[in-house]
């Protein structure tokens, strides 16, 4: 056994400071948390001369690593670290936070004997300090000697010392892994995503790109960066832009269509979709996704163009339908049968519907394109309304449904297109019969309010859903009601493209008790040099 005099001198202050110093410097170094345990071993096996010296890392007293010396080898010392953090010193200390000089390890139950292990000494002494950062153990550092007593205050002090400091750089290493291994996490699946990702400071200048934004806009990846976002999106659909930058800064998502320039000219239509990142590390950032709306776009395009030449290729066949219908009726106008005239009345009443759901389609595409209306002519809104009752009336008589009129008096004239308001009145009409239990009531009203005229249509059906409300305007969208009739949900969509064209509103008020009221303002002057508001697609 070395003389206590023996190993104060090993712990000279000067030493002790030279090595404090160099492990400093040497855990200051871009280490890993390997090496930064390795190093912190080693340090204090060299310091104090033991022989056999143990260092674990934790994360919520969970084991991360392990290491060891024996002798002069390293050997794996995870079998034997893990029964002594269950049973042995090393738990007790991780437990308790506390250093503990074990002085005999042949008389201290602390100390497991484990004969078979060359790793576990099985006589001398022992030293084990915690490693504590933030008020967590991160790890735990064991040293034994051959001699009994070895273990002295200025030891404890230096590995204290060590175990602060190695506590320190751990933690940080551990974190600095932890963030690297998510980024690359991101990274891998930033670069794998199946979508165009752009990431740009808050100015818009791009700092990354993934393959797929590469394919997508036919640019290397050196060529990109550092180009602003604008440089690659049709001018004046640019993203960084008023009221969209504003909402970026502050952490707002922001979402709309533009175009996007491809490095060999094309023009793609893409569906944007912005949000603000806020990164501790690399600072804020914006990440655009860019959803390519090629193919979306080219098959719209297909299903107008087919839609109209259905359209029109239809109203020629039910012109010439109708006018066969009308001579039929002509002919057989003395004609006794009685089953016979009230047939064709079905057959006119029909293609008559028929017609105007064409003529319908039609109009929806034309003002989703932006298409001005070429029929305006002032117009009596009660004449017009008496006369699109008359087309339901038969409807409305099969379902025994009673139309009630409350006309206002003395309403100004509307410069409309008849025929189309016609249509959108007839649409109303008819969902209101349709939707009316038999035997129900629907009440088509006008009034004049302001510089508006109102034409309400309320019926005594089942009601809207409140959350159906918002979206029954929209194409395709029904009401899903059990034993309510079915269509395809153009009917409002075009009223609203109708009402809107004549810069009017439409809108609807509804519960589940007291069925609906569809609100139709019209203005009641406007201006010849308006221009129409433009809809759907030209709206993009």
């Amino acid at each position: 056994m070395p003389s206590i005099p023996g190993l104060q001198a090993r712990l000279s202050e000067k030493l002790r400071l030279a090595l404090v110093y160099r492990l400093a410097r040497e855990l200051n170094a871009e280490l890993s948390s390997a090496e930064v345990l390795r190093r912190m071993l080693h340090a204090a096996a060299e310091a104090l001369g033991t022989p056999h010296a143990s260092i674990v890392a934790l994360r919520k007293r969970e084991l991360l690593a392990a290491y060891a010396l024996g002798g002069d080898n390293e050997a794996d010392p995870r079998p034997v670290i893990e029964r002594v953090l269950a049973n042995g010193l090393a738990g007790f200390v991780l437990h308790n936070y506390r250093t503990v000089i074990v002085n005999d390890l042949t008389t201290n139950p602390l100390w497991m004997s484990l004969p078979d292990e060359p790793l576990s000494p099985q006589f001398g002494s022992a030293l084990c300090v915690p490693m504590i950062h933030s008020g967590d153990v991160v790890g735990v550092i064991t040293l034994s000697h051959p001699a009994r007593s070895y273990f002295t205050a200025d030891a404890v002090n230096l590995v204290t010392t060590l175990s602060e400091m190695g506590a320190a750089a751990l933690s940080n290493t551990l974190l600095l892994e932890e963030n690297r291994q998510a980024r690359q996490r991101y990274s891998t699946l930033f670069d794998d995503v199946l979508v165009p990702i752009l990431i740009t400071d808050l100015d818009g200048n791009i700092q990354a790109v993934n393959r797929r934004a590469c394919e997508f806009l036919a640019y290397e990846r050196e060529e990109l960066m550092y180009q602003n976002i604008n440089a690659i999106h049709r001018l004046g659909t640019g993203p960084i832009s008023g009221e969209r930058f504003d909402h970026l800064t502050r952490g707002l998502e922001v979402r709309f269509q533009s175009s996007i320039w491809t490095r060999d000219g094309a023009e793609c239509p893409v569906q944007v979709y912005a949000r603000r990142v806020n990164d501790a590390v690399e600072g804020d950032y914006i990440q655009w996704i860019e959803h390519d709306l090629s193919s979306q776009v080219e098959l719209e395009q297909l299903r107008r163009d087919l839609s109209a030449m259905i359209y029109h290729d239809m109203r020629g066949p039910l012109g010439n339908v109708y006018t066969s219908l009308n001579a039929l009726q002509k002919l057989l106008a003395d004609y006794p049968g009685a089953s016979v005239r009230t047939f064709l009345e079905v057959a006119v009443r029909s293609e008559r519907q028929v017609q105007r759901m064409a003529d319908s389609l039609l109009d929806v595409q034309r003002l989703e394109e932006g298409n001005k209306l070429l029929n305006r002519n002032n117009t009596a809104i009660n004449a017009l309304i008496e006369h699109a009752i008359e087309q339901v009336r038969p409807v409305a008589d099969d379902r025994h449904v009673r139309l009630r009129l409350g006309l206002g008096d003395e309403l100004p004239l509307l410069y409309i297109d008849a025929d189309m308001i016609e249509r959108v009145m007839i649409n109303l009409m008819d969902n209101a019969i349709k939707y009316s239990p038999d035997y129900g009531i629907v009440t088509i009203s006008t009034a004049s309010s302001g510089q508006e005229v109102l034409i309400r249509v309320k019926d005594t059906g089942p009601g809207i859903p409140r959350e159906a409300q918002a979206r029954i305007f929209e194409k395709f969208e029904r009401v899903k009601h059990r034993h309510m009739p079915r269509g395809v949900g153009l009917g409002l969509a075009f009223c609203k493209l109708a009402v809107d064209a004549h810069a009017g509103r439409i809108w609807v008020k509804s519960d589940d008790q007291s069925g609906s009221t569809f609100t139709v303002a019209l203005p009641v002057e406007a201006p010849a040099t308006r221009e129409l508001p433009l809809l759907g697609a030209a709206a993009q």
